[in-house]
């Protein structure tokens, strides 16, 4: 059976989307840095920006997830190993599967790459509560002739696959608005057997709570609202409107080496710099300028 979108209805429902909220339910202190354990400041980073996604948050502070998580019953495990807390860190975010987070855990010097796509998730699990912070699905819409008589004679075949995070190729873009632009360019199919003017069309088909975007240059402009409208399946309708919330930063010469650090924006509105210990206010304009790696934003 499949949802009015096209897409296969899961079976279960681990987690339903009524239950998030998207905007913080209280207003908290700014918290605490993160010490620099050897080569953490990415790992750090990356989970500053994520205690700092509202739904995400709000979920953790309810204490629901403790009462039946494995990991929180075993977490006393890592407390007494060496680097237990970096252990710690990495198993807790591993669940997440987002290689984004996991991909510089051991060194600040590993090449700035990451991988374009996520192991493949059964339907269940892309109704877990992270699939439905994090998640959309993408949608790849292949067009191939029918006959080699009439060139617009196509025949249609759609495939829906989950993310959890979208990574813009930026060679040529100056801008994640172009970036995005790119990402939905139709693409020519090669092949021995295939005629001329097939073509492969990607778009976002089913638009995250949270979207998170992977860049792999960092001197990209951003904006503090995005709308993902006009790259989606159905690009007339109502705006898809987001705000930035958080800025995964690199700071370093080259994309080979370097440092992170991250700008939020925390549950009084206020935006900070969150660099390993070092916790200081800040504020937009700053903000949209720096190097960004990843960007973080929310319906």
């Amino acid at each position: 059976m499949s949802s009015s979108d096209g897409i296969d209805l899961p079976q279960k429902v681990l987690f339903s989307p009524d239950q998030l909220s998207l905007k913080w339910a209280e207003v908290h202190r700014i918290g605490a840095g993160l010490q620099n354990m050897g080569n953490t400041c990415f790992l750090n980073s990356a989970l500053q920006c994520l205690s700092y996604t509202p739904p995400l948050a709000n979920y953790m502070l309810t204490r629901e997830h403790s009462k039946t998580c494995t990991l929180f019953h075993q977490q006393w495990c890592y407390a007494v190993l060496p680097g237990g807390a970096l252990s710690l860190l990495t198993f807790l975010l591993r669940p997440i599967r987002c290689l984004t987070f996991l991909s510089f855990a051991d060194s600040d010097n590993q090449p700035a790459c990451i991988p374009t796509h996520f192991a493949s998730m059964d339907k269940a699990r892309t109704t877990s509560f992270i699939h439905q912070v994090f998640g959309g699905y993408l949608r790849s819409r292949a067009l191939i002739s029918v006959s080699v008589k009439c060139l617009n004679c196509k025949a249609v075949s759609d495939t829906f696959d989950p993310f959890l995070d979208i990574t813009l190729e930026i060679k040529t873009s100056p801008n994640v608005s172009k970036a995005l632009k790119q990402f939905v360019k139709p693409e020519q199919l090669d092949g021995e057997n295939m005629p001329n003017h097939d073509e492969c069309l990607f778009t976002i088909h089913r638009s995250a709570n949270v979207l998170t975007l992977s860049l792999k240059r960092f001197d990209v402009k951003y904006l503090e609202h995005l709308d993902l409208r006009p790259f989606m399946s159905q690009s007339h309708g109502e705006p898809q409107l987001y705000r930035l919330y958080a800025v995964l930063v690199h700071s370093g010469l080259s994309c080979h080496a370097g440092h992170y650090f991250c700008y939020i924006k925390a549950s009084n509105l206020q935006w900070f710099q969150m660099n390993d210990s070092s916790v200081s206010v800040s504020d937009i304009r700053t903000v949209l300028n720096q190097q960004a790696y990843v960007l973080f934003y929310i319906k």
